[in-house]
């Protein structure tokens, strides 16, 4: 391994790139905080390794490299690797669900019907508790390890210290330098090798190094021999401990290396030396065993290939496979670069600079780590430092999850969506057992607040948490197959999403009004009568939430049966439903009611926002269709106010693009990226959620772009008269919107396509490049003076759209395999 001769050249070649594209990077002058060595227990505060330490990762193996000058803290994590849960039992009991009898679920509707509120032994919430919740485990999810490597240099005797992370190749990198000597490093972490690298180097210098590997688990054995170290190590479990192995192989040729008895690594005098790191659990996503995975011959085979074909050859995979995919889809603000470092450009209070790197931050985030793994990104995304991650480090089905996922069609990464259908299969085939054990019914499948890697679709710990989730979930499985028109995708979700609706089927109930409502619910996680009852008052029925997602779900069903062309009776049992279904209603402050009762408090300014699910992330309110919701809907958004935490934040910037004010939408955007963000722009929620980066970015597509609303009347000219609506007011009551059954012709409506629906005015100038438009159509834009300038609509399936742009609606527009459609009006082949 001779490449000392060319690292000069490669240097200057990775800074020129750098520098000509650093709208796109992140950069520091110092490296992480790194508080490894003096907090080893419970939760990270403040600002710590996991807010300032730089993230990589390719959807199931992660890292987080410190850029510390005395040593490097690599932490790695797997994101299969749970712990404190149960896996292995039968197929009934792996699902956590508690086993009720008829008459104690209909003991504990009761309590509904009869009002119980509070928290007193008779109340709806603990009578929930003591009949339905679970007592099993959820469990937590877990870090791997941590990888130290020792340098020996003093950080007071260095200089030209820079830290960055290239968010288009996903390449990390550190630099500076001691007397004459220039020290460099590089890391990564490849998807098609699955394995970590890192490269550390030396100019007019030598590198004496000491690798060492641990585990924060109590069950694990370290040894090194050769150039190698390997970690084993468990996971402790209530049942069945998760193996898991990880094997760290260094290449230094030039140098000394020496193994020793303590299981580290010495290499002395070296020049060049590559590090390579592979890692795996036992897990297997197959119900109910959860394990079976050859995580030993895996990590052997991921090093053998990655040691094979060396340092060069993984690089330049590495970089073709990210940067491929995130050069899809681009975002160029009008600005003059300012020079400033990330965590200064978060300090310095906002700016299009820092709005502009969030969104491709957030893309890159998404690649690293959702992709080609067997279950989604979790509440932080892929990268936990701690044995007792807050909330679990789970998978909250009450917006967190779903959140993850909003960004990635509409910002075109449709690969990363693969992990979310293949955990929501699992708790689908776990979730029939909770339908019959704990609610008595049949046909379908359930789930509850909170999720795990093992199947977990039992109802939570306490009666007040969220009691359905499975139309949610279906709503991001349905909405992929309107972005890809992939007609086997939606063959293989059409039973996850039948279940989901045969389960509501039976679960609706009548409530006074002779209405369908689900019950027992909540409103997540909001409260209501709090000073008769108390805060903790939260459990109810028909909550608006749920009623619009049962509405959005049955619509998704009859489509998909309509396009699959099955199960017709089932088709004509959810359009003989949805008519029966509790409308939805404007309340005495003029607001969207949360609950069937007028029961909002205008001073109500709660994160969560669920009763607007119908604007987003639904389809069915907008202020170009349905005027008095969407008025409602503004009332309750002035209510809330515009500042709460990061994933409530990005939720409110797609509200407020929703409803088409730009303005508003960028000021919370501005807020987002600029007090509810980390120096390494991870969402502030102490102390870190993903979802606030995806729902922010998310919050971008949504100003830019929209394609949520259908065109059922091709013969219409204007948007109001072209659009499906999926509420209408009752003819007896001015205030009350009922659910309209849609006709099977909707299946085959066209989108339309509305572009900068909110541009703000703080972004007068741009262009977009590769936003997906549901349709299976791509977009590019640009824009001058806060006007639409030219835009290009292709696809790669051919279909039919309209166009709405510039306060004009266009007709069907037919596009064959390959064309392209020019704004203004033209169509190229």
């Amino acid at each position: 391994m001779k490449r000392h001769a060319t690292l000069v050249a490669l240097l200057i070649a990775l800074t020129t790139s750098v520098l000509a594209d650093e709208r796109y990077v992140l950069q520091y002058d110092a490296p992480a905080t790194d508080n490894l060595l003096v907090k080893s227990k419970g939760r990270s505060k403040g600002l710590g390794y996991i807010q300032t330490a730089l993230p990589l990762g390719n959807g199931r193996l992660g890292a987080m490299f410190s850029g510390g000058i005395d040593t490097e803290h690599l932490l790695i994590n797997d994101i299969t690797l749970w712990m404190n849960a149960k896996r292995g039992m039968d197929e009934v009991s792996q699902s956590g669900t508690r086993q009720v009898t008829q008459e104690d679920f209909e003991t504990v509707r009761k309590t509904y019907r009869e009002g119980k509120y509070g928290t007193k032994p008779d109340s709806m919430e603990s009578m929930s508790t003591k009949y339905l919740s679970s007592t099993e485990p959820l469990g937590n999810y877990a870090p791997f390890s941590d990888v130290l490597i020792s340098t020996g240099h003093d950080p007071a005797s260095i200089r030209d210290y820079r830290r960055s992370l290239d968010s288009r190749t996903g390449l990390g990198s550190v630099s500076y330098s001691i007397g004459k000597g220039t020290f460099s490093r590089e890391f990564f972490c490849s998807h098609p090798h699955d394995v970590v690298v890192a490269r550390f180097t030396a100019e007019n210098a030598t590198l004496d190094l000491t690798v060492t590997a641990s585990t924060k688990h109590k069950m694990a054995q370290v040894a090194a021999s050769g150039n190698r170290i390997t970690l084993s190590g468990k996971a402790e479990m209530v049942q069945n401990d998760v193996e898991f192995m990880q094997i760290v192989h260094i290449d230094a040729e030039d140098a000394n290396v020496a193994h020793h008895p303590d299981g580290t690594i010495t290499i002395s005098g070296a020049h060049d030396v590559c590090i390579y790191l592979a890692g795996y659990s036992d897990y297997l996503a197959e119900y109910p065993n959860f394990n079976g995975r050859d995580y030993r011959g895996d990590c052997e085979t991921a090093i053998s290939q990655a040691t094979r074909l060396g340092y060069d050859s993984l690089k330049k995979s590495h970089v073709d496979d990210v940067s491929a995919l995130v050069n899809r889809c681009s975002l160029e603000l009008d600005f003059d670069t300012s020079g400033l470092t990330t965590d200064k450009l978060v300090a310095a209070g906002g700016s299009l600079e820092l709005e502009n790197l969030y969104f491709h931050y957030a893309r890159y985030l998404q690649l690293s780590c959702s992709r080609n793994a067997p279950v989604p990104s979790n509440l932080q995304g892929l990268w936990n430092a701690d044995l007792k991650p807050a909330w679990n480090c789970d998978y909250h089905t009450d917006i967190n999850v779903q959140m993850n996922y909003w960004m990635v069609d509409p910002a075109n990464l449709s690969e990363s969506f693969r992990p979310f259908v293949e955990w929501t299969k699992v708790l689908a085939q776990s979730g029939q057992h909770t339908a019959r054990e704990t609610f008595g019914i049949n046909q379908g499948w359930s789930a509850g607040l909170n999720g795990n890697v093992f199947g977990f679709t039992a109802q939570n710990v306490h009666g007040r948490r969220n009691q359905q989730a499975g139309h949610w979930l279906a709503q991001n499985l349905f909405d992929h197959y309107a972005f890809t028109q992939d007609r086997g995708y939606l063959e293989e979700i059409y039973p996850v999403l039948k279940g989901a609706a045969e389960f509501f089927v039976e679960y609706l109930a009548p409530w006074k009004d002779g209405t369908l409502v689900v019950y027992p619910t909540w409103s997540p996680e909001n409260s209501y009568l709090v000073k008769q009852h108390g805060k903790l008052n939260k459990q109810a029925y028909g909550a608006s939430w749920d009623q619009q997602l049962v509405l959005n779900l049955f619509t998704d069903c009859i489509e998909a049966s309509t396009l699959l062309q099955r199960d017709e009776t089932f088709r004509k049992t959810l359009q003989e439903i949805i008519p029966r279904l509790c409308p939805q209603k404007i309340g005495q402050h003029g607001q969207l009611q949360e609950w069937p009762e007028d029961r909002d408090n205008p001073k109500d300014t709660h994160r969560h926002i669920s009763h607007l699910i119908a604007l987003h992330p639904g389809r069915d309110i907008s202020p170009l269709t349905t005027k008095e919701l969407h008025d409602a809907a503004l009332v309750t958004m002035r209510h809330r106010g515009d500042e709460s935490t990061g994933w409530s934040t990005g939720w409110k910037t797609c509200f407020w693009s929703r409803l088409h004010n730009g303005d508003r939408a960028h000021n919370i955007y501005k807020f987002l990226t600029s007090k509810r963000a980390y120096p390494n722009l991870f969402d502030f929620h102490p102390p870190f959620q993903i979802d606030g980066n995806f729902g922010g970015a998310a919050g971008v597509c949504e100003m830019l772009m929209q394609s949520h609303l259908r065109s059922v009347n091709a013969d219409a000219e204007t948007i109001e008269q072209a659009a499906f609506v999926a509420y209408k007011n009752s003819p007896n009551d001015p205030k009350t919107f009922a659910p309209v059954v849609p006709n099977e012709s909707l299946a085959n409506a066209p989108y339309i396509v509305h572009l900068l629906p909110a541009l703000p005015t703080a972004w007068p100038n741009g262009r977009v490049r590769g936003l997906r438009a549901r349709g299976g159509f791509e977009v590019d834009m640009q824009w001058k003076d806060g006007k639409l300038n030219s835009a290009k609509i292709r696809t790669n399936k051919g279909g039919v759209f309209r166009l709405y742009a510039e306060n004009r609606l266009s007709g069907n527009i037919t596009l064959e395999k390959g064309q392209t459609y020019s704004w203004p009006e033209q169509v190229q082949r």
